[in-house]
Order: C-alpha cells, then structure tokens, then sequence
C-alpha cells in the first residue's frame, strides 16, 4: 500500500494552467495575480517569474496608452480651427 498522497488535480477549471494564463494575460491583468498565486498548478519559481512579466506587460501597456492619448491629444490640437 502507498502512504504517499498523490497531488489531485485542481478541482476548479480556473485553476488550471491554461484557464490561469487566459485569465491573467486576456481577462484581468494584474488583478488576475491572486488567482496565480492561489493555484497549486504552478510553482513558486513560475509564480515569481510570472508575476514579473505580468507587471511588464502592464507597465508596457500603460506606457502605449499614454502615447497614443498624447498623439491623439496633439492631432485633435493641430485640427482645432483657430
């Protein structure tokens, strides 16, 4: 007889490794890191590792959207009638 528990497969769908990645990178963003950090289907090593492309990509993203109302800011300026 084996002694050793065998690890379960998580038993919620949004546990999943997929379902985590989808919902990190397509859905919630940095508001999806508790549900990264909650789930037993990645390491602490990927963890770290994602939490800091998450934050990466966020900033990434906040940088793009700055640009893009500041170029959308300047043609609105120079398309003003004077």
């Amino acid at each position: 007889m084996n002694d050793r528990s065998e690890p379960t497969a998580p038993s919620s769908w949004y546990y999943r490794p997929w379902a985590v990645l989808a919902l990190l990178f397509l859905v919630l963003g940095p508001f999806g890191l508790p549900l990264l950090w909650r789930s037993p289907s990645f390491t602490r090593g990927w963890k770290i590792a994602l939490t800091v492309v998450m934050v990466v990509y966020t900033l990434m993203l906040v940088d793009s959207t700055l640009v893009a109302t500041r170029l959308v800011l300047e043609h609105l300026e120079l398309a003003r009638p004077r």
